[in-house]
């Protein structure tokens, strides 16, 4: 019979990596993962505010004198605003009930909760926002273009067509950014 010690030194020269990680790891990866949702949550809610509060003051200047149709277009567009703004500081009360020095069944389990309701605000909310914000910005349009020279007109078309596009597109790269960290939060957890 020939001996092993060629297979045992192959076993021998392999990478052993450690498959469970250190509770110190896990904490610090958990509350960095925390505290960079927190941050953009900030930023998301800041950008949102700051955009209903410019619209609410151009509605209170402007949109009383205004006929039903510019009325209407500026109110779906606060509304759809003033509810993602609603919706994210919500969320930013959940995301402030997860501490990572909790047991660790009640962590996972609220974390699994939070981003399931993220998921739902995502995939159901977000879309409908999206719609009425999009409606409430061509009832506006509408409403402006015979009060404007065709030029500026324009100017207003491109820059409120602009907005929106980038609207989507900053809260989409949120949520992905988002969906990142919870899920790299979900892996911390699960180990």
């Amino acid at each position: 019979m020939e001996t092993l010690d060629p297979l045992q030194s192959i076993y021998n020269s392999q990478v052993k990596k450690s498959p469970i990680l250190q509770a110190d790891q896990v904490l610090s990866l958990a509350k960095s993962a925390l505290k960079k949702l927190k941050r953009d949550q900030y930023w998301t809610i800041g950008i949102l505010s700051t955009t209903l509060l410019v619209l609410a003051f151009f509605f209170y200047e402007i949109g009383q004198f205004g006929d039903w149709i510019l009325i209407n277009g500026l109110s779906l567009m606060l509304g759809s605003l003033g509810i993602r703004v609603f919706l994210e500081l919500w969320s930013r009360l959940q995301l402030r009930q997860l501490q990572p020095h909790q047991v660790m069944s009640v962590f996972v389990e609220k974390v699994r909760r939070y981003y399931e309701n993220r998921k739902r605000i995502q995939f159901v909310w977000t879309p409908i926002i999206y719609l009425t914000y999009g409606i409430g910005l061509c009832f506006f349009l509408i409403a402006i273009q015979p009060h404007l020279s065709f030029a500026f007109f324009v100017y207003c078309l491109i820059t409120g067509i602009g907005f929106w596009f980038g609207f989507i597109w900053v809260i989409r790269k949120s949520y992905q950014k988002e969906r990142g960290l919870i899920e790299q939060l979900s892996e911390i957890t699960e180990e």
